[in-house]
């Protein structure tokens, strides 16, 4: 027969009071209750705790030796209790996000530190990775929520439309495009192309549209980071098409942005969640801060 917490309880409730009725009263139970707990406990203990006379209770050496046990007990008991729900209330636990590289870019941090402002207490895990490869450590349960462009419709996922995130083109000042306000996708299909990797989703979106526009659907040169892309366009090597939200954290010494002028010219950005395991409690307030966010940018179209 194990110990139970119940007569944990009412052990203490008679030491503290020294009285089985206000003992009784204290945990809200008849007195012949309590007292068959008090005589349970003894019985797994195989020792009497307290000695009964008709007007005095005291505690036996026993039930003395016990009672600092007891409370340390009831002291962890009640510490556990506060801290699970601290974590079922999202005050504690973990979280961890993986976005899409240009998410992370930029979306991604920002709604981190906006979540850790007000829940200091949870620990944030972070990757960066390929939308595919976000997808599958949201399946696997690996990440709590993957930030990242639309994807096909998936009977174990959850997706919501945060944001549009509108596709620019970018090329040297210099350049005759640079001239125009706005510019189209056949405009820029005549043109030789830096592009980002083709596993890439930014770069599946890209090679779509310069094909249905008379691009060549080959990439003049084709690189891993942003950066490298970068520096290509501004020597004058080709032009390129890039997010508008890695705008703000772009150097853009020498580039011109502009606007495509067609209305697929965008991306919607989502946070995908798994369909099938159970949400831990912190992803409901961290969904909350993405959707401010997302309509501070714009509403999802």
């Amino acid at each position: 027969m194990n110990i139970s917490f119940r007569q944990i309880e009412v052990f203490l409730a008679v030491a503290d009071t020294l009285s089985f009725s206000r003992a009784a009263h204290a945990c809200h139970m008849s007195q012949p209750a309590l007292s068959a707990n008090i005589k349970k406990l003894e019985e797994v203990l195989d020792a009497r705790l307290f000695d009964r006379h008709t007007k005095n209770v005291a505690l036996t050496a026993v039930g003395r030796e016990f009672y600092g046990l007891a409370e340390r007990l009831a002291a962890n008991m009640a510490q556990a209790q506060v801290r699970m729900q601290d974590f079922i209330s999202g005050k504690h636990g973990s979280l961890t996000v993986v976005a899409g590289p240009s998410v992370a870019a930029s979306f991604a941090p920002m709604a981190i530190a906006e979540f850790l402002r007000i829940h200091p207490h949870i620990e944030v895990k972070f990757h960066d990775e390929l939308s595919d490869i976000g997808v599958d450590m949201v399946r696997s349960g690996a990440a709590d929520v993957a930030l990242i462009p639309e994807q096909g419709r998936a009977e174990d996922l959850r997706q919501e439309t945060l944001y549009r995130d509108h596709l620019i083109f970018v090329c040297p000042h210099a350049h005759p495009l640079a001239k125009q306000v706005a510019v189209s996708w056949r405009d820029i299909a005549s043109w030789p192309q830096v592009t980002v990797k083709s596993i890439s989703s930014l770069r599946r979106i890209v090679d779509q549209q310069l094909a249905r526009h008379g691009g060549s659907g080959r990439a003049a040169y084709e690189v891993v980071h942003i950066g490298t892309m970068l520096a290509l366009i501004g020597a004058g090597l080709g032009v390129g098409v890039l997010p508008e939200s890695l705008l703000e954290r772009t150097e853009s010494k020498g580039l011109a942005f502009r606007r495509i002028n067609n209305r697929s010219a965008f991306r919607q950005i989502c946070a995908v969640t798994s369909g099938r395991h159970s949400a831990v409690p912190s992803l409901p307030g961290f969904l909350e801060i993405c959707r401010g966010r997302g309509a501070a940018i714009g509403k999802p179209g």
